[in-house]
């Protein structure tokens, strides 16, 4: 596959992972700008994880 599909799919993933987190810090009781900052906070790990395993299977 591309590498441009593989940017897709990571950050579609990174994106549903950040939105299910910023729900869940809403539903749990916080405001809607500490959920936010959840949200960005478990999208940017999520990119930052995946781009580090692609690196890793990448590398032979």
């Amino acid at each position: 596959m591309p590498r441009w599909v593989w940017v897709v799919l990571m950050l579609l993933t990174a994106g549903i992972i950040g939105g299910v987190a910023g729900l869940l810090s809403h539903a749990a009781g916080n405001n809607i700008p500490a959920a936010i900052l959840t949200g960005g906070g478990a999208f940017a790990g999520t990119v930052a994880l995946l781009l580090a395993i692609a690196h890793y299977a990448g590398a032979e």
